[in-house]
């Protein structure tokens, strides 16, 4: 039977998930799709660039990439989510970084398009470990949120390269047709873990992932089965409960 699986397209790490998944999934329709934030910047051609590598690789295996690139957006959905809550998460858990809620927001939008194309699954390049750097918003423990969260709305969230950290072995999945780097947009709060002196900016504590973004994300995916859209009352009322 064939699956329809969705692939979340950027740089390099989902490319090569989308790769090595289909060479996993041979059955496999994949479906490319491009989920816009907001606080990104940059070239979208070189987004463009990697779905058209995508498809040349994936017809080389024998696969198949379904259709053009899909985009998605949702701006007050984000605001709500990742933006207005600051404060408010700020004087809770003594941290705040909005990347973890924003790469929530990135997968919560794909199941708007999972359901209209009758997917099943989500492909994701999330990782644990970039070498010796991790992100906040890839520690293992938000990682298993976001499938929770998409398991909720009956979706698997598939991360094929969630234990790689070495990015030879990203190159060694893309092949020696890959142009090289990661090219994708650029985000306005990147390396905001950090502040200007270069102190890091607060650590977010595991219940901050426990407590807000496992909740709020199935109450937004529950919202999102129902078509409804009221994202501030949705959030208002997770945020009530810490």
């Amino acid at each position: 039977m064939t699956m329809i699986a969705i692939a979340e397209i950027s740089g390099a790490d989902s490319i090569a998930a989308a790769l090595r998944f289909a060479s996993e999934n041979p059955e496999s329709r994949l479906i490319p799709t491009y989920v816009h934030t907001g606080t990104e910047f940059g070239d979208f051609t070189r987004v463009e660039a990697n779905v058209d590598f995508l498809r040349a690789e994936l017809a080389a295996q024998g696969a198949r990439l379904e259709g053009g690139l899909r985009h998605a957006e949702e701006p007050a959905l984000w605001r709500a989510l990742a933006g207005r809550p600051a404060r408010i998460l700020q004087e809770r858990f003594g941290a705040y970084l909005p990347c973890v809620a924003c790469h929530l927001y990135l997968h919560l939008m794909r199941i708007p398009i999972a359901r209209e194309c009758g997917a099943t699954t989500v492909v994701s390049g999330e990782r644990e470990a970039h070498g010796s750097r991790t992100k906040a918003n890839q520690l293992p423990q938000a990682l298993s949120a976001y499938q929770r969260v998409l398991a909720h709305a009956g979706l698997d969230l598939v991360m094929p390269l969630r234990a790689i950290t070495d990015a030879e072995q990203i190159e060694e999945i893309l092949g020696p047709r890959w142009s090289g780097g990661s090219p994708q947009l650029e985000c306005v709060l990147k390396g905001n873990e950090t502040d200007v002196r270069g102190m890091p900016a607060g650590q977010l504590p595991a219940e901050f992932v426990e407590c807000y973004i496992e909740p709020v994300g199935m109450a937004i995916a529950d919202a999102m089965l129902r078509d409804e859209r009221d994202w501030d009352s949705i959030v208002s009322g997770v945020l009530a409960r810490l």
